[in-house]
């Protein structure tokens, strides 16, 4: 059976895309540049930016900017409606000063949807449980940094939890307004599903009787199907 080559990535983010008004995009590590021809089509305005100009497919259609998403933007402040970050957060050494910055070229208002491979399916905890690393982090990146092949800032390097990623949203000014997935898999799974909903209900109703932390919030997030059985975790975010 061929393997399946259809982009659900790129579905999702688009889903959450076809009903915003059209605007100014910035497509931060825009790969080869399959959202920002995506995007463009819809009939937003895209600016393409990664570090490997090679790689992108789309410069006689698309405005392309070589951007190192370490050091400062090369763009004016509050001059997008809009920014993507696909698969480029897990990536980062300095991901508190890239969302600061990511705010400022944003308009008062504007939106970014960023996505990262999902560690809290139950897909990704089987193979933690298994292997001791999740799914998407299973090189160990000092042995992957010495490969030959390797391209260096291509190297998993932060699992982003959904806790940690949205306090880094909340701490860098923005507000989560959706979450969403890929596609969903490993259904077949569903029945850890009760076992970790008795443990997080227990956990929250241990605290709220020791007068703790409130978990119920978090808790209805983790329960979704979008964290159990999704392949990535896309996240949509309003600036503050």
């Amino acid at each position: 059976m061929p393997k399946d080559k259809r982009n659900y990535l790129l579905d999702g983010i688009i889903k959450l895309f076809e009903n915003e008004s059209r605007g100014m995009i910035a497509d931060l590590g825009c790969g080869d540049g399959d959202y920002s021809i995506a995007l463009t089509n819809m009939g937003f305005k895209v600016t393409a930016c990664d570090l490997d100009a090679a790689r992108f497919k789309h410069k006689d259609k698309i405005n392309f900017k070589v951007c190192d998403m370490t050091r400062p933007l090369p763009f004016e402040t509050a001059s997008f409606d809009y920014v993507i970050l696909a698969e480029v957060i897990e990536h980062l050494r300095n991901p508190y000063q890239v969302l600061q910055e990511l705010g400022r070229i944003l308009k008062p208002g504007g939106k970014m949807v960023l996505s990262t491979p999902n560690i809290l399916s139950l897909k990704s905890r089987m193979r933690f449980l298994f292997e001791g690393c999740w799914e998407y982090f299973r090189e160990p990146p000092l042995e992957n940094s010495k490969n030959p092949k390797a391209v260096i800032f291509n190297l998993h390097l932060i699992p982003w939890r959904y806790h940690e990623l949205e306090y880094l949203l909340l701490d860098s000014h923005f507000e989560v307004q959706a979450v969403a997935t890929s596609i969903y898999e490993c259904r077949a799974l569903g029945f850890l599903k009760p076992l970790i909903e008795f443990q997080l209900r227990s956990k929250e109703a241990s605290s709220r009787k020791k007068g703790g932390l409130d978990y119920s919030r978090i808790n209805r997030v983790l329960l979704t199907d979008e964290i159990l059985f999704g392949r990535h975790l896309i996240v949509k975010a309003v600036k503050k």
